[in-house]
């Protein structure tokens, strides 16, 4: 696959991260490894890269999401969104007409 601008994506993560980090979170809790996946996500994602440099971190998210937070919460809600996201700028990408 071709390189893909990931720069809009991260902008979307580090506005999630920003939401998250308002409420004080304490070291250790669910909010605050979330915290840590996302900043990861944001780390590689600068820029035009492949895909597969962010994938990695996408999938430790849906990891820590499926065993750690509960779906109808609203960080699930927010791993499900940036999720969704990520998805549909690949699946953009992918299209012929962005090709």
């Amino acid at each position: 696959m071709k390189k893909i601008y990931f720069g809009d994506f991260r902008l979307y993560v580090i506005k999630h991260i920003k939401e998250i980090e308002q409420a004080e979170i304490e070291a250790y809790t669910t909010e605050w490894f979330l915290i840590r996946y996302l900043k990861k996500i944001s780390k590689v994602a600068d820029g035009n890269i492949e895909y597969n440099i962010v994938e990695g971190p996408i999938r430790s998210l849906i990891r820590f999401y499926v065993d750690n937070i509960d779906d109808k919460s609203e960080l699930g809600d927010r791993c499900k969104k940036i999720h969704i996201e990520y998805r549909n700028l690949l699946r953009k990408k992918q299209s012929s007409k962005y090709s």
